[in-house]
């Protein structure tokens, strides 16, 4: 039993039931007598005049404040110390005589360097206090104070402490025990009661904070203010709790990770009409008589599972290919060989491959490829090893007359990579990518080879679904046969994404696999600056040791390397710049990398403060723009030719430089505008592959560019003529918190290998400068890599790669374990629940039907499953819109010169009554897709710019749904949506989608249902008219740039009586944020945000939202943290409809793998045979075998999902027309959709929004569902 459980249920503190000290202390001091007025000091004496206003402006003539610092100077002195992280400054009140009247003294004394001591006379309390302030305002204006940078606030006392356990908590973790504490043993929410303790007569007082909880003090803190005395408390009685019950602690951490240490949510009420509820048991009743409920699949243990996957592992015999076909594609190819060694055209060509320094050790190189089943080779930048080793091997095979046995495959981390490489190879070897021994294949584009002889240039990821697809198929297809590859290279293995590392698990047992069938497989890990000896290690030989290294030379000429020390007070000399160096953003960034040079380079700047030169700062501040704009024409300037590129951390950064370097200000008055002299690319994954393909050609005679480029540049990628670099040492990195499922995109250092690389790109053509946006300190400090993404990044794709690949014998988190720097095994956990959530793993952690049926979509298990769910609902069309929009950045851009006009088009897009940032997206991409797609592409293009829509991530989504429009037409799926009536073909790459499949696209709480689907378990709750409510944290906020913020979204903030208004809308979000980039501002108090949000009522998100629903007292408790009330009947009727639905669309995936492996062989792995049950039931079809998906079925699902969007139509009408009661709003704005509009105005308006239509599912009460009367028949 704990030692806090009693039958009295009261708290123990180490104090007991003792008396407040707090208390005590004030009742022992005796009462304040006032001095009596003689006793008072007479002002004013002798250097020691009366401060009051006149005097205070009189003595700081010439200083100049702004109105708003001199109208309000207290506040104004508050947030600067705050800004500079010092306490909150004390005025000391002191009664004295003024010219013989009594009046007050305040002094305040802001402990600043060098000192500022303000003081203020006058007959009130409050006004002396004012002038004091006054004085301090003037002060630190002639001090220049206020353009001080923000300091990180100094700790005052210990705000954090150690447990028993050796864990060190915080406030924030402390504040959440107590909570938790208090909810156990059922006590109301701690009290707080505050004395001050005085001190002397100029020493600030401290202040007293006692903790009671019911009624009996429990803890104890003191502070300089009621804030420091606050936290000390809570600390303090967490240590103390933490000491006298442990087991309570651990139960309080086991609770917070699964995010149940917060409680329920308030209660939302879901009123359910009698007509509605009739019509939703009918419907229960009803598809419990279906024979897609009746064929639905039952759990199946693990055993079960695993003889299942070994069945679905087996290969299907393929027919070998006739050993005369080798002799005479061999032949061919060593015909061609020779034809090209003799063709003077390629004389150059030749003679430039053969002078690469990979030449030099070719022979040993392919001499210990032959030898050992791993090569790890080192190749410095400039070597040719990415375009030429795949070549020798090759080349070396057709030689000796085997070339038709010889299949490479070569692995790139990006997809410019993978293409760029392959046209280049095929170019030296005089041959079209795609139509010889060289191709390529990236996401969403492919230009195979010929087989049997050939090079394949791939990204990591495509490889791996090739993998995973070979496995699947176990039968031929072109590209797809794994034991006809004889090599794999993997190309820049040093970047570690997690595919890589995946990659690496895979080619493990790949080589034993194919060891075992006697068919070799070499592997080839290539690099510039790889940690050779932990890869070596990974990979011993057949004797445990390390696999052998090659290394081969560079053949890169010499870079010399300018950090800022040497070229920025260069810079700064030259007055012409002066606009640079008063740029806020520069000055603060040159503080931080140079702060000893700071104050000489910024000497006709704003004043400035020097910090401390012993710890070099790390604040995540802004990029000085300005200052990149300045280097790149700096380095234009001094030089006649070459190249710039410029490596930046992303999007947002690409496009400020770009606008720096349209403002000649910042330029030395070079207009880059200028396309006579100067052409600027952008490289980034947004952009399409074409536009960036540009950089490749020659530029006219006379240009010189520039390349804006994230780290896509850094590897294997050569862009002609570059001979400059300029390097802002950052890269973006995405830190995901399993537990909280929140993602941070943070600007991280690069290591210093990733440097090098980056300045190896100016030395490849001849000799290169590198200049550095940070200091030599700074480049001296770097890690050498950056930490691995297997380690901060979500799993759940990882996991489902795994699944797929199904390595015999091992579950996942000894796969995962296997890796080369393995993950967190809590991050492999959570990983795996999201997928139970998601309906892609079962209880036993095996595939369900979903699972497999989602693998054959490439996109995210829970966008993969809304698509699904999408063409069964007859909405297909919007549905893959929507994905496509969510697998890609928000086109909506915010000019920072007219965010609100921005903002307010973004709005005008959005559905009142269903406010959604991803259908304020999907409407007025609709529109420019339908101008698109007609051909009126300037239309297009005027229709983007009017409504600050990005046109490259527009063309990329709609690249995006043309391809996930064809997988699923391969996948089978559309051939059973619409009752299997849809005339669904393809055209070439287009899948025309006919209008029977798109029949919904306008009903908005369908749409909003699907958006739900996508978004398990990203759900909150409003609890005030800022704040809400997820499952996992107390308080967040929606982010500004969302339709829903609270400044944005038109919900009242009072009632009609003037009280608060708290509406409890249930939101979707699509991603946490949290920003801790501001100064001073850590995890533990930095705001956390809601990304792309979108209403839904409380019936989508319980059949649509939820996972897991209990039956509670009140109503439905669902995933243990929000509960829903209202008609019981109801509620248990809806809890008991959406179990039927799940387990018919369980029977709808089984049955749709079971109708591909019978008409298509190659598309699925076998399903597992269901498990028998032990009812005594004879007749009970259940222990029949699975069958695919019949006629009567595929019509049943038809008129399920028919039914289902007549009560979500016809819920989303009463809902919003209460909702528009309890609002009480004064009318609808104008341009809003009529009150009661659940409808989606169709695409190709020109405006927003127009009038909206009613359900078109508003039949009599008692009419039969669809369903019903399919049964009937």
């Amino acid at each position: 039993m704990r030692s806090f459980q009693s039958s009295s249920s009261k708290p123990r503190g180490r104090r007991g039931g003792g008396s407040a000290r707090g208390a005590n202390r004030g009742s022992s001091q005796k009462p304040h007598t006032p001095r009596a007025q003689d006793s008072r000091r007479a002002l004013p004496a002798d250097g020691d005049p009366v401060h009051d206003e006149a005097w205070i402006k009189s003595a700081y003539a010439g200083i100049h404040v702004k109105e708003a610092w001199a109208a309000n100077p207290k506040s104004t002195v508050i947030n600067w110390a705050a800004n500079q992280g010092k306490e909150r400054p004390d005025f000391i009140q002191e009664s004295v005589s003024i010219r013989g009247h009594p009046g007050y003294r305040c002094t305040v004394d802001l402990q600043s360097e060098p000192p500022i001591i303000a003081v203020g006379d006058a007959a009130k309390r409050n006004d002396a206090e004012k002038l004091a302030a006054l004085d301090a305002v003037y002060q630190l204006a002639k001090a220049n104070a206020f353009d001080r940078p923000k300091q990180a606030k100094a700790p005052s006392g210990p705000e954090t402490v150690k447990l028993s356990n050796g864990e060190v908590i915080d406030y924030d973790r402390a504040r959440q025990f107590m909570d938790y504490y208090c909810r156990t043993y059922n006590f109301t929410k701690p009290d707080i009661n505050y004395s001050e303790l005085k001190g002397s007569r100029k020493a600030p007082s401290n202040w007293e904070a006692v903790m009671l909880v019911g009624g009996r003090r429990i803890g104890i803190g003191t502070g300089k203010n009621k804030k420091v005395a606050q936290t000390q408390c809570y600390i303090d009685v967490t240590q103390y709790l933490e000491s006298c019950d442990a087991e309570l602690w651990k139960s309080f951490v086991a609770a917070s990770a699964a995010g149940k240490e917060l409680g329920l949510a308030p209660r939302v009420h879901m009123d359910i009409d009698d007509r509605l509820e009739d019509e939703i048991r009918d419907i229960g009743f009803d598809i419990r008589k279906s024979t897609l409920y009746e064929n639905r699949p039952t759990a199946k243990s693990p055993a079960a599972a695993a003889a299942a996957a070994a069945a679905a592992s087996t290969p299907r015999y393929r027919p070998p290919v006739p050993a005369k076909y080798y002799t005479d594609k061999s032949q061919r190819l060593a015909d061609k060989r020779k034809a090209y060694l003799a063709e003077s055209k390629m004389e150059k060509m030749r003679e430039a491959r053969t002078s690469l320094p990979v030449y030099t050790r070719s022979e040993e190189l392919l001499n210990h490829i032959r030898s050992n089943e791993v090569t790890v080779c080192m190749a410095a930048t400039g070597s040719g090893k990415t375009t030429q080793i795949p070549q020798l091997i090759l080349d070396e095979y057709i030689d000796r007359g085997e070339g038709a046995k010889c299949n490479i495959i070569c692995t790139q981390p990006r997809r410019i990579a993978a293409i760029s490489v392959a046209q280049r190879v095929a170019a030296e070897r005089g041959e079209t990518c795609g139509k010889g021994s060289v191709g390529y294949q990236v996401r969403f584009e492919a230009q195979l080879p010929e087989e049997h002889g050939s090079i394949t240039f791939c990204t990591t990821g495509i490889f791996l679904r090739r993998m995973q697809s070979a496995l699947q198929e176990a039968g031929p297809s072109r590209g797809m046969n794994m034991d006809d590859v004889t090599h794999i290279v993997v190309d820049e293995v040093h970047e570690r994404d997690v595919d890589t590392d995946l990659l690496l698990v895979v080619l493990k047992r790949l080589l034993a696999d194919r060891k075992a069938k006697g068919k070799p497989l070499k592997v080839i890990l290539m690099s510039a600056t790889v940690n050779a000896t932990l890869f070596q290690q990974y990979f011993p030989d057949n004797k445990g040791k390390p696999a052998g290294l090659i290394e081969i030379p560079g053949r890169s000429f010499p870079v010399d390397k300018h950090f800022m020390d040497q070229f920025v007070p260069e810079l700064a000399r030259d007055s012409a710049n002066s606009a640079v160096f008063h740029d806020q953003a520069v000055v603060k960034y040159i503080q931080q990398e140079l702060p000893t040079q700071a104050s000489q380079i910024l000497r006709n700047g704003p004043p400035i403060h020097v910090g401390n030169d012993d710890q070099l700062q790390d604040h995540d501040i802004d990029l000085p723009f300005p200052l990149i704009a300045l280097t790149i024409a700096h380095v234009m300037k001094k030089t006649d030719d070459g190249h710039v590129l410029v490596f930046l951390p992303g999007w947002d950064e690409i496009q400020n430089v770009n606008r720096a370097l349209s403002n000649t200000a910042f330029t030395q008055g070079i207009n880059f505008m200028n396309s006579k002299d100067y052409s600027i690319h952008l490289l980034h994954s947004s952009i399409p592959v074409a536009e960036q393909q540009v950089i490749f050609d020659p530029p006219p005679a006379g240009v010189r560019r520039i390349i804006l480029s994230t780290n896509i540049a850094e590897t294997s990628v050569t862009i002609p003529d570059v001979v400059y670099v300029v390097d802002t040492g950052k890269i973006k990195e995405l830190r995901y918190d399993p537990q909280r499922h929140m993602s941070s995109l943070i600007s991280a250092w690069v290591g210093s290998s990733n440097l090098n690389q980056r300045a190896g790109r100016a030395g490849r053509h001849r000799p290169g400068e590198y200049f550095g946006m940070l200091s030599r300190r700074r480049h001296d400090t770097l890690s050498p890599h950056q930490l691995v993404e297997m380690q901060r990044t979500d799993l759940t794709n990882v996991v489902m790669h795994v699944k797929a690949l199904d390595f015999p014998g091992m579950a996942v988190e000894e796969v995962l374990a296997a890796t080369i720097e393995p993950p967190k095994a809590e991050r492999i956990a959570a990983a795996m629940d999201d997928l139970r959530v998601v309906g892609a793993l079962d209880e036993h952690q095996n595939l369900t039907s979903l699972g497999r049926v989602l693998l054959q979509l490439p996109i995210e298990v829970g966008i993969g499953r809304m698509v699904l769910f999408g063409s069964f609902f007859r909405c297909l069309d919007q549905a893959v819109s929507l994905a496509a929009i969510m697998t890609n950045r928000d086109p909506f851009v915010t000019p920072v010169l007219v965010k609100q006009q921005a903002q307010a088009v973004k709005d005008g897009w959005t559905p009142m009554e269903y406010r959604s940032d991803l259908l304020a997206t999907l409407q007025a991409f609709n529109t420019w897709s339908d101008m698109q797609s007609r051909g009126r592409f300037h239309e297009a293009s005027r229709f983007a710019g009017d409504n600050f829509l990005s046109k490259p991530t527009l063309l990329q989504m709609y690249t995006v749904k043309r391809h996930l429009l064809h997988s699923l037409y391969q996948s089978g799926v559309l051939d059973i949506s619409a009752a299997g009536r849809a005339d669904v073909y393809a055209r070439g790459k287009e899948v025309i989608v006919p209008p029977e499949l798109n029949t919904n696209g306008d009903s908005l709480p369908l749409l909003v249902a699907l958006i739900a689907s996508a978004s398990q378990p990203k759900f909150a709750i409003r609890t005030s008219p800022q704040s809400y409510r997820t499952q996992r944290d107390k308080n967040v906020m929606i982010h500004p740039s969302s339709v829903n913020h609270r400044k944005r979204d038109g919900t009242p903030t009072t009632t009609s009586d003037g009280g608060a208004y708290v509406s409890k809308q249930i939101i979707a979000y699509q991603e946490k944020r949290q920003n801790t980039s501001a100064v001073g501002v850590t995890a533990a108090n930095a705001p956390m945000y809601l990304m792309t949000t979108t209403r839904l009522d409380p019936m989508t998100y319980v059949l649509f939202g939820a996972y897991e629903i209990k039956v509670t007292d009140r109503g439905l408790e669902c995933d243990d943290w929000l509960p829903i009330t209202g008609n019981l009947f109801a509620l248990d009727d809806l809890a008991r409809l959406k179990t039927h639905i799940e387990a018919c669309m369980l029977r709808v995936f089984e049955g749709l793998l079971l109708r591909r492996q019978q008409n298509r062989p190659r598309r699925f792995a076998p399903v597992e045979p269901r498990d028998e049950e032990e009812s005594g039931d004879e007749e009970d079809s259940s222990n029949a075998a699975p069958t695919p998906l019949s006629a009567k079925e595929i019509q049943e699902l038809d008129y399920l999902t028919k039914d289902i969007v007549s009560i979500l139509n016809r819920f989303g009408e009463d809902f919003l027309a209460s909702q528009s009661r309890a609002n009480s709003r004064p009318g609808t704005p104008q341009g809003s959709p009529s009150l009661g509009s659940i409808r989606l105005p169709r695409s190709g308006a020109s405006t927003p929004w127009g009038p909206g239509t009613l359900s078109a599912y508003n039949s009599r009460p008692g009419t039969p569902s669809t369903l019903s009367r399919s049964i009937r028949r």
